[in-house]
Protein backbone atom coordinates (compact mmCIF):
# COMPACT_ATOMS: atom_id res chain seq x y z
CA UNK A 1 0.00 0.00 0.00
CA UNK A 2 2.62 2.66 1.07
CA UNK A 3 4.53 1.36 -2.71
CA UNK A 4 1.31 2.24 -4.39
CA UNK A 5 0.44 5.24 -2.46
CA UNK A 6 4.01 6.75 -3.50
CA UNK A 7 3.85 6.16 -6.63
CA UNK A 8 0.66 7.74 -7.04
CA UNK A 9 1.94 10.75 -5.16
CA UNK A 10 5.14 10.74 -7.70
CA UNK A 11 2.45 11.12 -10.78
CA UNK A 12 0.95 13.65 -9.10
CA UNK A 13 3.94 15.63 -8.84
CA UNK A 14 5.15 14.49 -12.45
CA UNK A 15 1.88 15.88 -13.87
CA UNK A 16 1.52 19.51 -12.03
CA UNK A 17 5.16 19.83 -12.80
CA UNK A 18 4.17 19.47 -16.67
CA UNK A 19 1.49 22.00 -16.23
CA UNK A 20 3.31 24.54 -14.44
CA UNK A 21 0.96 23.66 -10.93
CA UNK A 22 3.80 22.65 -8.32
CA UNK A 23 3.87 24.58 -4.87
CA UNK A 24 7.00 25.04 -3.39
CA UNK A 25 6.88 22.14 -0.77
CA UNK A 26 5.68 19.74 -3.92
CA UNK A 27 8.92 20.96 -5.77
CA UNK A 28 11.59 20.27 -2.69
CA UNK A 29 9.23 16.91 -2.41
CA UNK A 30 10.04 16.07 -5.98
CA UNK A 31 13.78 17.03 -5.48
CA UNK A 32 13.72 14.38 -2.99
CA UNK A 33 12.32 11.58 -5.20
CA UNK A 34 14.98 12.46 -7.56
CA UNK A 35 17.38 11.32 -4.97
CA UNK A 36 15.65 8.35 -4.27
CA UNK A 37 17.39 5.76 -6.68
CA UNK A 38 13.90 3.24 -7.40
CA UNK A 39 12.11 6.38 -8.01
CA UNK A 40 14.67 8.19 -10.26
CA UNK A 41 14.64 5.68 -12.69
CA UNK A 42 10.57 5.65 -13.04
CA UNK A 43 10.95 9.66 -13.47
CA UNK A 44 13.60 9.06 -16.37
CA UNK A 45 11.51 6.66 -18.21
CA UNK A 46 8.50 8.91 -17.98
CA UNK A 47 10.23 11.62 -19.15
CA UNK A 48 12.11 9.42 -22.56
CA UNK A 49 8.98 9.30 -23.90
CA UNK A 50 7.46 11.26 -26.37
CA UNK A 51 4.28 13.40 -26.39
CA UNK A 52 1.11 11.87 -27.56
CA UNK A 53 -0.37 15.27 -28.22
CA UNK A 54 -4.14 13.72 -29.47
CA UNK A 55 -4.15 12.10 -26.00
CA UNK A 56 -3.15 15.72 -24.46
CA UNK A 57 -6.01 16.56 -25.89
CA UNK A 58 -8.37 14.64 -24.65
CA UNK A 59 -6.72 14.29 -20.99
CA UNK A 60 -7.53 18.22 -21.28
CA UNK A 61 -11.52 17.61 -21.28
CA UNK A 62 -11.62 15.41 -18.73
CA UNK A 63 -14.00 16.06 -15.94
CA UNK A 64 -12.09 16.40 -12.26
CA UNK A 65 -15.68 17.05 -10.63
CA UNK A 66 -17.50 14.35 -12.37
CA UNK A 67 -14.91 12.10 -11.30
CA UNK A 68 -14.87 13.30 -7.65
CA UNK A 69 -18.97 12.87 -7.41
CA UNK A 70 -18.29 9.19 -8.66
CA UNK A 71 -15.65 7.97 -6.28
CA UNK A 72 -17.75 9.50 -3.20
CA UNK A 73 -20.48 7.96 -4.06
CA UNK A 74 -19.10 4.47 -4.22
CA UNK A 75 -16.66 4.68 -1.13
CA UNK A 76 -20.11 5.64 0.81
CA UNK A 77 -21.93 2.91 -1.00
CA UNK A 78 -19.34 0.49 0.18
CA UNK A 79 -19.32 1.93 4.07
CA UNK A 80 -22.73 1.57 4.16
CA UNK A 81 -22.81 -2.34 2.44
CA UNK A 82 -20.18 -2.67 4.81
CA UNK A 83 -18.28 -4.74 2.45
CA UNK A 84 -15.00 -2.66 1.79
CA UNK A 85 -12.21 -4.15 -0.17
CA UNK A 86 -9.26 -1.60 0.42
CA UNK A 87 -8.01 -3.00 -3.20
CA UNK A 88 -11.15 -1.34 -4.79
CA UNK A 89 -11.10 1.69 -2.30
CA UNK A 90 -7.53 2.12 -3.48
CA UNK A 91 -8.38 1.99 -7.24
CA UNK A 92 -10.95 4.60 -6.64
CA UNK A 93 -8.69 6.88 -4.98
CA UNK A 94 -6.56 6.73 -7.63
CA UNK A 95 -9.22 8.02 -9.93
CA UNK A 96 -8.82 11.37 -7.86
CA UNK A 97 -5.29 11.61 -9.28
CA UNK A 98 -6.28 11.34 -12.70
CA UNK A 99 -6.33 14.18 -13.95
CA UNK A 100 -2.69 14.81 -12.73
CA UNK A 101 -1.68 10.84 -13.13
CA UNK A 102 -3.07 10.55 -16.75
CA UNK A 103 -0.77 13.21 -17.46
CA UNK A 104 1.82 11.49 -17.31
CA UNK A 105 0.85 8.27 -19.02
CA UNK A 106 -0.94 10.77 -21.75
CA UNK A 107 1.54 13.22 -22.26
CA UNK A 108 4.59 10.43 -22.38
CA UNK A 109 3.26 6.91 -23.06
CA UNK A 110 3.95 7.07 -26.80
CA UNK A 111 7.02 8.22 -28.72
CA UNK A 112 5.40 10.39 -31.29
CA UNK A 113 8.08 10.03 -34.94
CA UNK A 114 8.29 13.34 -36.58
CA UNK A 115 10.29 14.39 -39.76
CA UNK A 116 14.15 16.43 -39.30
CA UNK A 117 13.31 20.64 -38.44
CA UNK A 118 11.59 22.48 -36.54
CA UNK A 119 7.68 20.87 -36.08
CA UNK A 120 5.35 24.19 -36.66
CA UNK A 121 2.46 25.35 -33.80
CA UNK A 122 -0.81 25.20 -34.51
CA UNK A 123 -1.59 28.84 -33.30
CA UNK A 124 0.88 31.46 -33.04
CA UNK A 125 3.08 31.45 -29.89
CA UNK A 126 3.33 35.23 -29.21
CA UNK A 127 5.73 37.25 -26.70
CA UNK A 128 4.73 38.39 -23.70
CA UNK A 129 3.00 41.84 -23.54
CA UNK A 130 2.60 44.46 -21.01
CA UNK A 131 -0.35 43.01 -18.71
CA UNK A 132 -0.93 42.84 -14.84
CA UNK A 133 -3.09 43.09 -12.12
CA UNK A 134 -3.54 45.25 -9.09
CA UNK A 135 -4.68 44.21 -5.56
CA UNK A 136 -6.29 47.25 -3.80
CA UNK A 137 -6.51 47.24 -0.07
CA UNK A 138 -10.29 47.30 -0.04
CA UNK A 139 -10.03 43.74 -2.32
CA UNK A 140 -10.72 45.31 -5.55
CA UNK A 141 -8.47 44.08 -8.61
CA UNK A 142 -8.20 46.04 -11.41
CA UNK A 143 -7.05 44.64 -14.77
CA UNK A 144 -4.17 47.08 -15.56
CA UNK A 145 -3.54 45.44 -19.23
CA UNK A 146 -7.42 46.74 -19.89
CA UNK A 147 -7.23 49.86 -17.49
CA UNK A 148 -7.15 52.83 -20.19
CA UNK A 149 -5.71 56.32 -18.70
CA UNK A 150 -7.84 56.83 -15.13
CA UNK A 151 -7.48 57.75 -11.90
CA UNK A 152 -7.71 55.00 -9.31
CA UNK A 153 -8.18 56.10 -5.64
CA UNK A 154 -7.22 53.98 -2.56
CA UNK A 155 -9.43 53.54 0.99
CA UNK A 156 -7.09 55.81 2.41
CA UNK A 157 -7.78 58.54 0.04
CA UNK A 158 -4.34 57.89 -1.92
CA UNK A 159 -4.51 59.20 -5.84
CA UNK A 160 -3.05 56.26 -8.34
CA UNK A 161 -2.48 57.38 -11.78
CA UNK A 162 -3.04 54.84 -14.45
CA UNK A 163 -0.88 56.31 -17.39
CA UNK A 164 0.80 54.45 -20.82
CA UNK A 165 4.14 53.98 -18.39
CA UNK A 166 2.34 51.95 -15.98
CA UNK A 167 1.08 53.13 -12.24
CA UNK A 168 2.00 56.22 -10.81
CA UNK A 169 1.74 56.58 -7.10
CA UNK A 170 3.59 60.25 -6.99
CA UNK A 171 0.67 62.06 -7.59
CA UNK A 172 -0.85 61.78 -3.90
CA UNK A 173 -1.01 64.70 -2.37
CA UNK A 174 -2.89 64.33 1.11
CA UNK A 175 -2.43 66.92 3.61
CA UNK A 176 -2.80 65.00 6.31
CA UNK A 177 -1.27 61.66 7.43
CA UNK A 178 -4.31 58.99 7.50
CA UNK A 179 -4.72 56.80 10.12
CA UNK A 180 -3.03 53.66 7.82
CA UNK A 181 -1.83 53.40 4.66
CA UNK A 182 -3.12 51.17 2.41
CA UNK A 183 -1.48 48.38 0.98
CA UNK A 184 -0.86 47.48 -3.08
CA UNK A 185 -0.18 44.42 -4.73
CA UNK A 186 0.91 43.97 -8.60
CA UNK A 187 1.20 40.52 -10.43
CA UNK A 188 2.33 39.75 -13.44
CA UNK A 189 1.18 36.79 -15.22
CA UNK A 190 2.81 34.04 -17.08
CA UNK A 191 3.68 36.64 -20.49
CA UNK A 192 3.29 39.61 -18.98
CA UNK A 193 5.51 42.48 -17.79
CA UNK A 194 4.60 45.58 -16.29
CA UNK A 195 6.16 49.19 -14.56
CA UNK A 196 5.40 51.01 -11.94
CA UNK A 197 6.83 54.77 -10.38
CA UNK A 198 6.16 54.10 -6.32
CA UNK A 199 5.19 57.29 -4.01
CA UNK A 200 9.08 58.03 -3.41
CA UNK A 201 9.84 58.05 -7.42
CA UNK A 202 11.74 54.96 -7.07
CA UNK A 203 10.94 53.26 -10.49
CA UNK A 204 10.48 49.72 -10.84
CA UNK A 205 10.51 47.03 -13.85
CA UNK A 206 8.67 43.78 -13.32
CA UNK A 207 9.48 40.37 -14.81
CA UNK A 208 6.91 37.94 -16.30
CA UNK A 209 5.26 35.69 -13.56
CA UNK A 210 6.45 38.45 -10.33
CA UNK A 211 4.80 40.00 -7.73
CA UNK A 212 5.65 43.19 -5.72
CA UNK A 213 3.86 44.18 -3.08
CA UNK A 214 4.23 47.94 -1.61
CA UNK A 215 2.68 50.80 0.61
CA UNK A 216 0.96 53.55 -1.71
CA UNK A 217 3.06 55.92 0.84
CA UNK A 218 5.85 55.58 2.55
CA UNK A 219 5.94 56.71 6.26
CA UNK A 220 8.35 56.11 8.78
CA UNK A 221 12.34 55.71 8.90
CA UNK A 222 12.20 53.18 5.55
CA UNK A 223 10.79 52.22 2.70
CA UNK A 224 10.18 48.29 2.22
CA UNK A 225 8.30 46.33 -0.38
CA UNK A 226 8.39 42.87 -0.99
CA UNK A 227 8.76 40.64 -3.78
CA UNK A 228 8.57 37.96 -5.83
CA UNK A 229 9.96 36.52 -9.57
CA UNK A 230 12.10 39.10 -11.12
CA UNK A 231 12.07 42.80 -10.25
CA UNK A 232 14.68 45.79 -11.61
CA UNK A 233 14.64 48.97 -9.14
CA UNK A 234 15.93 52.19 -9.76
CA UNK A 235 15.71 54.02 -6.29
CA UNK A 236 15.24 57.19 -5.84
CA UNK A 237 17.66 58.42 -3.22
CA UNK A 238 16.40 59.46 0.15
CA UNK A 239 19.70 59.33 2.91
CA UNK A 240 17.24 59.36 5.58
CA UNK A 241 14.82 56.51 4.37
CA UNK A 242 17.07 53.16 3.12
CA UNK A 243 15.10 51.21 0.51
CA UNK A 244 14.59 47.78 1.51
CA UNK A 245 13.66 44.80 -0.70
CA UNK A 246 12.27 41.81 1.49
CA UNK A 247 12.34 38.64 -0.96
CA UNK A 248 11.89 36.13 1.53
CA UNK A 249 14.98 34.58 2.38
CA UNK A 250 17.10 37.47 1.06
CA UNK A 251 16.74 40.78 2.30
CA UNK A 252 18.58 43.54 0.40
CA UNK A 253 19.39 47.65 1.65
CA UNK A 254 20.11 50.61 -0.30
CA UNK A 255 20.36 54.34 -0.05
CA UNK A 256 19.63 54.95 -3.83
CA UNK A 257 20.87 52.60 -6.63
CA UNK A 258 20.14 50.84 -9.72
CA UNK A 259 19.50 46.67 -9.60
CA UNK A 260 18.18 43.63 -10.39
CA UNK A 261 16.80 41.02 -8.43
CA UNK A 262 15.76 37.62 -9.54
CA UNK A 263 13.75 35.50 -6.94
CA UNK A 264 11.38 33.26 -8.68
CA UNK A 265 10.35 30.44 -6.13
CA UNK A 266 10.62 27.61 -8.88
CA UNK A 267 15.01 28.16 -9.09
CA UNK A 268 17.27 27.60 -6.84
CA UNK A 269 18.86 30.60 -6.38
CA UNK A 270 18.25 34.54 -5.59
CA UNK A 271 20.16 36.11 -7.42
CA UNK A 272 20.77 40.28 -7.08
CA UNK A 273 23.03 41.52 -9.67
CA UNK A 274 24.21 45.77 -8.95
CA UNK A 275 24.43 48.18 -12.02
CA UNK A 276 25.19 51.14 -9.73
CA UNK A 277 25.58 52.65 -6.24
CA UNK A 278 25.84 50.05 -3.56
CA UNK A 279 23.91 47.44 -1.96
CA UNK A 280 24.09 45.38 1.06
CA UNK A 281 22.55 42.15 1.33
CA UNK A 282 21.45 39.96 4.75
CA UNK A 283 20.44 36.28 4.18
CA UNK A 284 19.58 33.56 7.10
CA UNK A 285 22.23 30.63 7.08
CA UNK A 286 21.56 27.03 7.87
CA UNK A 287 22.60 27.22 11.07
CA UNK A 288 20.14 30.29 11.29
CA UNK A 289 22.54 32.90 11.86
CA UNK A 290 21.90 36.08 9.56
CA UNK A 291 25.11 36.66 7.01
CA UNK A 292 25.18 40.23 5.25
CA UNK A 293 27.63 40.92 2.31
CA UNK A 294 28.47 43.90 0.79
CA UNK A 295 28.27 44.60 -3.48
CA UNK A 296 30.21 46.94 -5.73
CA UNK A 297 29.04 47.84 -9.53
CA UNK A 298 29.22 44.59 -11.93
CA UNK A 299 28.70 42.05 -8.69
CA UNK A 300 26.54 39.80 -7.95
CA UNK A 301 25.15 37.92 -4.90
CA UNK A 302 23.99 34.28 -5.14
CA UNK A 303 21.92 32.81 -2.57
CA UNK A 304 21.34 29.39 -2.73
CA UNK A 305 18.36 28.08 -1.32
CA UNK A 306 19.33 24.80 -0.37
CA UNK A 307 22.78 25.36 1.26
CA UNK A 308 21.82 28.43 3.08
CA UNK A 309 24.95 30.18 1.04
CA UNK A 310 26.03 33.53 -0.43
CA UNK A 311 28.49 33.55 -3.28
CA UNK A 312 29.61 36.57 -4.58
CA UNK A 313 31.05 37.27 -8.11
CA UNK A 314 31.74 39.13 -11.04
CA UNK A 315 29.49 39.32 -13.84
CA UNK A 316 28.49 41.16 -17.38
CA UNK A 317 25.61 43.22 -15.73
CA UNK A 318 23.76 43.32 -19.29
CA UNK A 319 23.06 39.85 -19.31
CA UNK A 320 20.99 39.55 -16.50
CA UNK A 321 19.24 42.90 -16.46
CA UNK A 322 18.81 41.95 -21.33
CA UNK A 323 14.79 40.86 -19.79
CA UNK A 324 14.08 45.02 -18.71
CA UNK A 325 15.99 46.21 -22.04
CA UNK A 326 13.80 44.07 -24.47
CA UNK A 327 16.62 41.24 -25.09
CA UNK A 328 17.83 37.72 -24.23
CA UNK A 329 21.40 37.30 -23.43
CA UNK A 330 22.65 33.42 -22.78
CA UNK A 331 26.17 33.12 -22.19
CA UNK A 332 27.07 29.24 -22.25
CA UNK A 333 23.63 28.73 -20.08
CA UNK A 334 22.15 24.95 -20.40
CA UNK A 335 18.96 24.34 -22.18
CA UNK A 336 17.06 23.66 -18.94
CA UNK A 337 17.30 27.27 -17.82
CA UNK A 338 16.83 28.89 -21.09
CA UNK A 339 13.66 27.25 -21.71
CA UNK A 340 12.54 27.92 -17.99
CA UNK A 341 12.85 31.68 -18.90
CA UNK A 342 11.10 31.43 -22.59
CA UNK A 343 8.35 29.14 -20.83
CA UNK A 344 7.90 32.23 -18.62
CA UNK A 345 8.15 34.60 -21.27
CA UNK A 346 5.62 32.90 -24.04
CA UNK A 347 3.74 31.17 -21.78
CA UNK A 348 4.54 27.75 -23.53
CA UNK A 349 5.25 24.12 -21.33
CA UNK A 350 8.65 22.66 -22.09
CA UNK A 351 8.93 19.05 -21.99
CA UNK A 352 12.58 16.80 -22.30
CA UNK A 353 12.85 13.27 -23.97
CA UNK A 354 15.75 12.88 -21.47
CA UNK A 355 17.81 15.19 -18.78
CA UNK A 356 20.54 14.93 -20.68
CA UNK A 357 19.35 17.15 -22.96
CA UNK A 358 18.86 19.80 -20.17
CA UNK A 359 22.63 19.86 -19.83
CA UNK A 360 23.31 21.27 -23.44
CA UNK A 361 24.93 24.94 -23.09
CA UNK A 362 24.00 27.71 -26.07
CA UNK A 363 24.95 31.48 -25.74
CA UNK A 364 22.76 33.83 -27.68
CA UNK A 365 21.65 37.40 -27.96
CA UNK A 366 17.64 37.28 -29.32
CA UNK A 367 14.76 39.78 -29.39
CA UNK A 368 12.83 38.88 -26.52
CA UNK A 369 9.60 40.29 -28.55
CA UNK A 370 10.76 38.28 -31.93
CA UNK A 371 9.04 34.85 -32.71
CA UNK A 372 9.94 31.84 -30.57
CA UNK A 373 10.59 30.12 -33.74
CA UNK A 374 13.85 32.34 -34.53
CA UNK A 375 15.47 31.32 -31.46
CA UNK A 376 14.62 27.79 -31.79
CA UNK A 377 15.59 27.40 -35.39
CA UNK A 378 19.23 29.09 -34.23
CA UNK A 379 19.60 26.70 -31.54
CA UNK A 380 18.66 23.27 -33.33
CA UNK A 381 21.09 24.22 -36.38
CA UNK A 382 23.96 24.10 -34.64
CA UNK A 383 22.80 20.84 -32.50
CA UNK A 384 21.25 17.30 -32.84
CA UNK A 385 18.08 18.31 -31.49
CA UNK A 386 14.96 18.81 -32.59
CA UNK A 387 11.62 21.21 -31.22
CA UNK A 388 8.26 19.63 -31.66
CA UNK A 389 6.10 22.55 -31.33
CA UNK A 390 1.99 21.99 -31.27
CA UNK A 391 -0.03 25.15 -29.64
CA UNK A 392 1.78 25.92 -26.94
CA UNK A 393 3.37 22.76 -25.85
CA UNK A 394 6.98 22.44 -26.92
CA UNK A 395 8.98 19.16 -26.84
CA UNK A 396 12.68 18.54 -27.29
CA UNK A 397 14.36 15.30 -28.69
CA UNK A 398 17.52 14.03 -30.43
CA UNK A 399 17.56 14.28 -34.06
Amino acid sequence: MKNTQEHIKLAQLLAKQFVGELSDAEIKQLILFEKEEDKNEILSSVREKGIDFNRLERYQTFNLEEARKKVDWKIQFRQKSKKINFTKILRYAAILALPLALAVYMLYLTDVTQPDGLGQAAIEIKPGETKAQLYLSDGRIVDLEKQQKDLIRETDGSVIEKDSLGLNYQTNTLDTEPESIAENVVVTPVGGEYQLTLSDGTKVWMNAKSEIRYPVRFIGNTRKVKISGEVYFKVAKDAGKPFIVDANDVEVKVLGTQFNIMAYPDERSIQTTLVEGAVSLKAKELSGKTTSVGLSPGRQADYDRFSKSVETREVDVDRFIAWKNGKFVFEKESLNDIMRKLERWYDIKVFFQSNELKNMRFSARIDRYGNINDILEKMQQTTNINFDIKNNIIQIKKK
